[in-house]
């Protein structure tokens, strides 16, 4: 190659990006930079709903409403001579049919058969519509029924257990309950619900309903309270109850002893009952409501 050869420039050519493209072909568009993003956006606000609305269905399957009526008590359950046979109205007052499989009662144990199975029968519920569900139970006379049942169910999205609460002022769980325990056996006392008239720290006047659930009339000849730390005033005694009747005792408790009155767990009243057989006192307990106001009682008259 000759010096004249050298001193050429050497000629590459017109350079192009490697797309090719155009000079005057200027910056790609804003819109096509995030076009890709903006369609997965969308995509994942889509999935988003559906999948939210999914699981609305689903709670809306899933959610049960039953309502509570009347309890109808049988004595003498085949399986254990101290068993009763609660059968228990129910309405489904939600938006869908459920498949009631079993019901638990809060203050009694279930029985089972020699193969330990419950002896209880599905009941399948439309909307609206009451049914009847069985159960064989013993009383659990160390808790006091508040009324409330456990009742497993299967609906469209599986099986789960509902708390199905009580009516005001409904006692046939406490006589079931009272009517298998020694402290009212063979008495047919029952001390239902209790009202509180007034409260102050004088004292609480407390309603108590006294009920008569055996076939022959009796007598209630004294009543005292047998709670720690109280005393308690009646109506003038004695009072004649006739059989499946109910009267109402107004009662007057006043805080005697603060340190037992701080300590007490439990309100029990003590019956003294006369009747054509017998002359028998019995202890009763309670209701939760009594309990509360008496612990109310206590502060306000110990801690002031």
């Amino acid at each position: 190659m000759s010096e004249d050869d050298r001193s050429e420039p050497l000629q590459l050519g017109t350079m192009r990006p490697a797309d090719d493209r155009d000079d005057d072909a200027g910056p790609t568009p804003a819109w096509q930079r995030w076009g890709g993003l903006g369609a997965a956006l969308i995509l994942g606000a889509v999935i988003g709903i559906v999948a939210n609305n999914a699981r609305n269905d689903a709670a809306e399957y899933s959610e049960v409403d039953l309502v509570r009526g009347t309890v109808d008590v049988e004595y003498g359950s085949p399986l254990s001579s101290n068993a009763q046979r609660l059968t228990v109205n129910l309405v489904n007052s939600g938006p869908r049919e459920v498949e009631i499989l079993s019901v638990d009662v809060d203050g009694f144990t279930a029985v089972t058969g020699e193969d330990g199975d419950e002896d209880q029968q599905s009941v399948t519920a439309a909307p609206g519509e009451w049914v009847r569900v069985g159960t064989d139970v013993e009383a659990d006379c160390d808790t006091r029924p508040p009324g409330t049942l456990r009742v497993h169910v299967r609906t469209g999205t599986g099986e789960q257990t509902v708390v199905v609460a009580g009516q005001p002022g409904d006692d046939q769980l406490i006589w079931a309950w009272q009517g298998g325990c020694d402290s009212s056996a063979g008495t047919g006392v029952f001390i239902g619900d209790t009202r509180t008239i007034e409260a102050d720290a004088s004292g609480a006047r407390i309603m108590l309903p006294v009920t008569n659930g055996a076939q022959d009339p009796l007598t209630v000849t004294a009543m005292e309270t047998t709670t720690p730390g109280f005393t308690m005033q009646t109506d003038p005694l004695p009072v004649d109850v006739e059989a499946g009747g109910t009267v109402q005792v107004e009662t007057l408790w006043t805080v005697t002893d603060c340190e037992a009155a701080a300590r007490f767990s439990e309100a029990t009243v003590a019956v003294n009952i006369h009747n054509e057989s017998m002359d028998t006192r019995v202890s009763q307990p309670l209701d939760n409501p009594t309990l509360i106001e008496l612990v109310r009682l206590a502060v306000r008259v110990c801690e002031t």
